[in-house]
């Protein structure tokens, strides 16, 4: 339990500071463009990590980065873009918390002349978006899955496993249920027997425990998202599962710690990559910076899909994470 608290303990302080704005001029100068970022919750790591790359590399590209974190709280994030909007800003990126709740705001900022870019939830006032696909990203995590249960579990009558979604958000519904129909058509003898929502790495260690409490022949677990696999490995340890071999737990979003726990051999066999949160912070930077500066930009592009699992971990660690 010592590693549990201690993982969870650097990604609450890391989503602690985010918390508040952060305003840096850095490299950008006094001439330089300024953009507002706001997000949905910044306890998902994932996000941090995007809104930490996005300021220093904003910084090298002319952007004054500010960014505030709307704690899962639509008519937060509302008052967050309205002030965004009175202080003038050239730009707005928005991880939406309710794409619905920021219509009515989000077109007021165009029609003051401010640039929108918004990040995997979907917007109706726009004017660049960064999005995922997100049924095809489930389908290929679940289908990562249904591959480990075949290897190591063809010959059983029923697998049980278990699945951390996030019912919240409507792309994270269809990747949840992607996930759902690709352990259905590959692994027809896998039985799905126990769900509940995860965001951060607490909610994925809390529910990871939960499941193989009232599960214990539980051999699988799939989430959707990086800070529930990465609380969920964690989760499985301290529930008892010593042979991490008889175990597997598939993640999206191939954070720094899920690619850790792949390459120590951890429950966790594997995560979909969607580019990495310091990829997604250079690339809203780099759509944003184009829209400011005039040039042509496809208004909706999607994120990359890649399996990172044992036999390529290392060489991604290297490339997305190593120094």
């Amino acid at each position: 339990m010592e590693k549990v608290i201690r993982s969870v303990g650097i990604l609450g302080v890391s989503a602690l500071a985010l918390t508040a704005c952060s305003n840096s001029a850095g490299e950008g100068g006094e001439d330089a463009f300024t953009v507002g970022v706001t997000f949905a919750d910044l306890s998902n790591p994932v996000w941090a990590e995007l809104v930490q790359e996005a300021e220093s590399y904003g910084a090298e590209q002319g952007l004054n980065i500010n960014y505030v974190d709307a704690g899962d709280d639509s008519s937060q994030q509302v008052t967050q873009i309205e002030n965004f909007i009175q202080q003038g800003v050239d730009a707005i990126i928005i991880c939406a918390v309710e794409s619905n709740a920021v219509a009515g705001v989000t077109q007021t900022a165009q029609e003051a002349g401010i640039k929108v870019v918004g990040y995997t939830q979907v917007l109706e006032h726009y004017d660049a978006q960064y999005l995922v696909d997100a049924y095809e990203t489930g389908y290929a995590n679940g289908e990562a899955a249904a591959a480990w249960i075949n290897e190591n579990y063809g010959d059983e009558d029923v697998v049980e496993w278990g699945l951390m979604d996030l019912p919240t958000f409507p792309e994270i519904i269809e990747r949840a249920q992607g996930i759902k129909d690709a352990v259905e058509e590959h692994a027809p003898h896998a039985e799905l027997v126990a769900t509940a929502p995860a965001l951060t790495a607490e909610d994925g260690v809390a529910n990871a425990e939960n499941f193989l409490q009232a599960n214990p022949e539980m051999k699988m677990i799939a989430t959707i998202g990086g800070g529930g696999a990465v609380g969920g490995n964690e989760g499985v340890k301290s529930a008892g599962v010593t042979d991490y071999d008889s175990f597997g737990l598939f993640g999206i979003d191939a954070t720094e710690n899920e690619i850790q726990n792949i390459i120590n051999g951890d429950p966790q066999k594997a995560s979909i990559s969607l580019g990495g949160g310091r990829q997604h912070g250079r690339t809203l930077v780099d759509i944003t910076a184009d829209l400011l500066n005039g040039e042509d930009v496809e208004p909706d592009q999607y994120m990359p899909i890649e399996v990172i699992d044992a036999s390529n971990a290392e060489e991604y660690y290297e490339e997305i994470f190593g120094d």
